[in-house]
């Protein structure tokens, strides 16, 4: 059977449970494996591998759950989650995170050996998990817990419910942190919304003599973040070192495509952006956060954002400024995933966590992962 006569035979396998994306997303790596397979063989029944091609992707996806205990009856040892990253990343057939053209060897005790460089590995090679101490069956309960619930999850909440230590629970979710940061360096185009947002020196707390000498320099304790929500669309948040004109549009050139529609409020310094953007305005400066002669000019879109960061403060009580990317970085994967479910959320981020190692030291030096703008995810 030639591969014209393959391609006009279509098996469909019904995966109710997932979302379009993630069901295109499925396709498309159907077709990935079978054309490795086909490669690989001339001798194979290709309907019969189609099929089990598709059912074991099946197998590893559909996983319904909608609690902890769901999650606990499927995931029960380190082996069945080990087993779901492979199908999930792998497609049932490693690939060497040293050199991905490179022929593969199976070892014993799950590990795998790469030909070309000699290095042997594990699904868990060059991902947040590598290394680690701590069950995956406890890895996987806390992702889950992070992503179920719209405030996250504090370490200290995590020290309790899994007898660890509080600086092991800050170091895991600072881990899962940065790989959500695969979500925070999107471009954006359409109708686009863009504001800036302080953090830190709150004044409530402060001493009345302090608080005098602070309010005479409000912004001195304080980091900013420059925000950008694409209508029905995805965000981009990113901390930077001053709100100077330079800097506020570089952000902009960065994040948003050309001929987009920009909405801003009436700060001066988008005056000094080139015109490659349809701008509209919101003088906030006068009260009003929608334009009167257009309805449709307001940046309430970027508020909501600002809105689920704030969330996500009440849980951690005080952000640390020298982490304040990181916690950025939860907030827009957060949004960015609003409409899925929280098994489908669960799925996106282990879909995307090749390449995501990062050190102890690094994280208590703030060094984490810069994505590029125009690095592709996993689907």
């Amino acid at each position: 059977m030639t591969n014209n006569q393959f391609t006009k035979t279509e098996y469909e396998i019904n995966i109710t449970n997932l979302n379009n994306d993630v069901k295109l997303e499925l396709r498309h790596f159907v077709n990935k494996k079978l054309n490795r397979k086909l490669k690989n063989s001339n001798s194979v029944d290709f309907q019969k591998l189609y099929i089990s091609i598709v059912m074991n992707l099946e197998n590893a996806l559909y996983k319904n759950f909608k609690s902890l205990k769901d999650l606990r009856a499927i995931f029960k040892t380190n082996e069945d989650c080990i087993k779901f990253l492979e199908e999930l990343i792998w497609m049932g057939e490693p690939v060497s995170p040293f050199d991905s053209t490179s022929k593969v060897y199976k070892c014993k005790d799950g590990w795998y050996k790469c030909k070309n460089t000699g290095k042997e590995f594990n699904i868990l090679t060059g991902t947040l998990f590598q290394g680690t101490k701590i069950d995956l069956t406890i890895w996987f309960e806390i992702i889950y817990r992070e992503h179920s619930d719209k405030k996250g999850l504090a370490a200290t909440t995590i020290m309790r419910d899994y007898g660890i230590s509080y600086t092991t629970a800050w170091f895991m979710l600072h881990k899962i942190r940065n790989t959500m940061g695969f979500e925070n360096h999107q471009g954006l185009k359409g109708i686009v919304e863009t504001d800036e947002y302080y953090e830190g020196g709150s004044l409530q707390n402060m001493h009345y003599d302090k608080k005098l000498e602070a309010k005479k320099n409000y912004y001195q304790n304080k980091k900013t973040l420059q925000g950008f929500v694409e209508r029905n669309g995805n965000a981009t948040i990113r901390v930077v070192s001053d709100l100077t004109e330079s800097t506020i549009n570089a952000g902009i050139l960065r994040y948003v495509s050309k001929n987009s529609t920009l909405y801003t409020d009436d700060n001066p310094s988008y005056e000094k952006l080139p015109p490659i953007y349809n701008r509209g305005t919101v003088i906030h400066s006068k009260g009003n956060y929608v334009n009167k002669e257009n309805k449709n000019i307001y940046t309430n879109t970027i508020e909501s954002l600002w809105a689920t960061f704030e969330r996500m403060k009440e849980t951690h009580v005080h952000v640390s400024q020298k982490h304040l990317q990181n916690y950025a970085n939860e907030a827009v994967f957060r949004y960015n995933t609003r409409k899925l479910k929280a098994s489908d959320t669960c799925f996106w981020f282990l879909q995307n966590i090749e390449s995501t190692k990062i050190t102890w030291e690094e994280i208590r030096n703030a060094q984490y992962r810069r994505y590029n703008r125009n690095q592709t995810r996993a689907a």
